[in-house]
């Protein structure tokens, strides 16, 4: 099987993620690797994507073993695959973690660019959006998160339910470009894979990503204003979210008249607010032509939890359906292993593993609830003796004839009983 390092796949899933594609297209004429996956005929047939991919109506599982194939022959020849869709609806909280298994379990680079649904949207679509993140960052190499709810600040906006959405389209279509964008970067001054794994492969981090474009004498400076107004910047009460992150991602790309003082100065600019810990690795696409406007990206993260880039894609679990919906996913390969990676083309195993956790729920499916190990009673610590531990090997620290080194219930000979149980 035959790959090119320096070809992409961008997935559009479900109607978001075909409309994120549509106006990519427009956006960037002639751009090619597009594939548009939706189970909305009437979506697929009004989008301007040539490749698409038509999932049956019905149960998303039996509708993923239909496509598998086609999707799987789609990949062919590339290294790298960007998802994009929302969550919270069954069709993108299914079928973007399921497609990137799959693109996982070809030994691709696998990423994704996915929007978290507005609080107004339901309680039921805000725990299905979780579940599904929740698996997509454990799969993939990397995921960018919009929060749509901090798009608006946060609060309850004035703004058309159309402006909303529209502007959470045009946001997702910004994290595409910008990761797109610094896969493409080269020369001395690149942002690397590894870099992007650093920042946006950590499962449980919030995304930070603003974006400005600009044109002119002072364009730069005008475009990193607008990049850090950006909601997604903000962490409430504390500011600047730059400020909580130890890297930060910055691409420029424009014009190729683009210049080291115009990079140095706003990574100066950028360092003001981070601070010096703050490492800040920079990418520059400059292939554009003279006179073309600037735009400029910044991607960091908070929390999460750190990990090395997966190398084995452990088999999900079977667990309980969400509420009266029963959402499967065909079972995945139960241990794939660099060096074992199966064909390309080779459909994944039929199965009724179930995709999402159970729900917290007390009682069992007989009816008779858990049983509940007895409770662990508290001794009484023996006193008699005592080791120093780490500070055997050292000198001991004397004060006014005690050693200091050993606590002080020990020193004293306070007997520690277990509290009395009514």
């Amino acid at each position: 099987m035959n790959t090119n390092p320096s070809r992409r796949i961008l997935v559009g899933v479900g109607n978001a993620g075909v409309t994120v594609l549509d106006m990519l297209s427009v956006e960037v004429p002639g751009m090619t690797g597009l594939l548009a996956v939706n189970n909305d005929r009437d979506s697929l047939n009004a989008s301007i994507v040539r490749d698409k991919i038509e999932v049956p109506e019905g149960d998303p599982g039996e509708g993923f073993r239909v496509i598998d194939d086609e999707f799987g022959q789609a990949l062919d020849g590339a290294s790298v695959v960007i998802l994009c869709g929302g969550l919270g609806g069954e069709t993108g909280s299914f079928l973007l973690p399921a497609l990137a298994i799959r693109a996982k379990s070809t030994g691709l680079t696998t990423m994704a660019c996915v929007g978290m649904p507005f609080s107004f949207e339901g309680k039921h679509r805000r725990d299905l959006a979780e579940r599904a993140l929740e698996k997509l960052q454990e799969i993939c190499d990397a995921v960018i998160v919009i929060g749509n709810d901090q798009l608006s600040g946060g609060s309850p906006s004035t703004a058309a339910v159309g402006e909303a959405f529209l502007l959470s389209d045009r946001t997702l279509l910004a994290s595409l470009l910008a990761l797109s964008g610094m896969l493409s970067t080269s020369g001395p001054v690149k942002i690397t894979r590894a870099d992007i794994h650093n920042v946006l492969g950590k499962p449980g981090a919030l995304t930070h990503f603003g974006f400005g474009k600009a044109e002119g004498s002072n364009r730069l400076h005008e475009a990193l204003e607008r990049a850090m107004k950006s909601p997604l910047l903000a962490l409430p009460g504390k500011g600047s979210a730059l400020k909580e992150t130890s890297m930060i991602l910055l691409l420029l790309r424009g014009a190729k008249d683009i210049s080291f003082a115009e990079v140095q100065a706003v990574v100066g600019k950028i360092e003001q607010i981070a601070g010096d810990n703050c490492q800040i690795k920079v990418g520059v696409h400059a292939d554009g032509p003279l006179g073309s406007p600037l735009e400029l990206y910044l991607l960091a993260s908070s929390g999460g939890t750190v990990r090395k880039p997966a190398k084995t894609i452990e088999s999900i679990e079977p667990s309980e359906p969400i509420g009266s919906n029963r959402i499967t996913l065909p079972q995945p390969i139960k241990s794939i292993r660099e060096g074992e990676m199966p064909s390309r083309r080779a459909p994944l195993e039929k199965g009724a593993d179930e995709f999402f956790p159970a729900l917290t729920n007390p009682t069992s499916k007989s009816g008779m609830k858990p049983a509940v190990s007895p409770k662990q009673m508290q001794g009484t610590l023996a006193l008699d003796t005592y080791q120093r531990g780490r500070f055997d090997k050292s000198e001991p620290t004397i004060f006014e004839g005690e050693d200091l080194d050993v606590p002080t219930f020990l020193r004293k000979g306070i007997k520690l009983n277990p509290p009395s149980r009514k």
